[in-house]
């Protein structure tokens, strides 16, 4: 058996593990369906074994079988993804984050922390022929882009030191690697309210954003605006910074507003 880091209380259960793997497969493919020969194939399990999993997954719901053995996601994922406590925050986002495309003519995008990630809930595109597309649901490592910055900045350092890896790997050549270079830039962005970034993730892609948080000080999201990197400059990169600083009191102060039972609020 091969060994994990896991201790034999902690060990994750072999066929839970398929299942997701099986669903997280069926959910990177745009919606197109995957054939059995391929899902086994990337779920390195056995015909028969795949055929069982995707078998006990379309009985739930989560997995259809098309014409010519073909699976993709069932209507049941939706509607457990639509139960995520997050799109509560989308509902609220949304409305402030067209009206800050309207006013900047360029896209808004909310991404909430996942480890060391920022995970992209919303976006709301720039009325313009060239802008920044990224896809809802994707991760971002959270050094790499202003959303993750804006994320970072409203932690403690000792929490930053553990979410992050040990190694700060390029999204591109101008992405921060190095542990002093990042903790310098989260200082800049906590004494200004609002993080920047010029070619992070992508060279030709700037961002800046700010943190969304909720009654206690912690961040429940980062709201960022991305643009095409030729169209700006550090001058009025700063000057969107103030808005989308704005912005994100906007939502933290709607937020706050009932304290919904998703919003988190714990101190630690």
């Amino acid at each position: 058996m091969r060994k994990t880091a896991f201790s034999i209380a902690e060990r994750p259960l072999s066929g839970v593990s398929h299942a997701l793997d099986a669903l997280e497969l069926l959910a990177s493919t745009s919606g197109k369906p995957q054939p059995l020969s391929t899902i086994s194939r990337v779920l390195r399990m056995s015909k028969p074994g795949a055929h069982r999993l995707l078998l006990t997954l379309a009985a739930r719901g989560y997995a259809e079988r098309q014409l010519g053995g073909l699976y993709c996601l069932g209507i049941r994922a939706w509607e457990l993804g639509r139960s995520v406590p997050e799109l509560g925050l989308v509902a609220v986002a949304a409305p402030v984050m067209a009206e800050l495309t309207r006013a900047t003519n360029e896209s808004t995008i909310l991404g909430v922390l996942s480890g060391s990630e920022a995970v992209y809930l919303h976006r709301v595109d720039a009325p313009q022929a060239v802008r920044v597309h990224t896809e809802v649901g994707s991760r971002v490592a959270l050094h790499c882009t202003s959303t993750g910055l804006a994320l970072l900045a409203a932690l403690p350092k000792s929490e930053i030191t553990t979410i992050l890896p040990a190694t700060l790997k390029p999204a591109s050549a101008e992405t921060i690697t190095s542990y002093d270079k990042l903790h310098r830039e989260v200082q800049r962005t906590r004494a200004r309210g609002y993080a920047t970034n010029m070619g992070g993730w992508r060279v030709d892609v700037a961002g800046v954003a700010a943190a969304i948080l909720n009654p206690n000080g912690r961040p429940v999201a980062g709201l960022c605006i991305a643009m095409p990197r030729y169209r700006v400059t550090r001058a009025s990169l700063h000057s969107l910074g103030s808005q989308v600083h704005t912005a994100a009191d906007k939502i933290s102060a709607a937020l706050a507003v009932g304290a919904p039972e998703w919003l988190p609020s714990r101190d630690d």
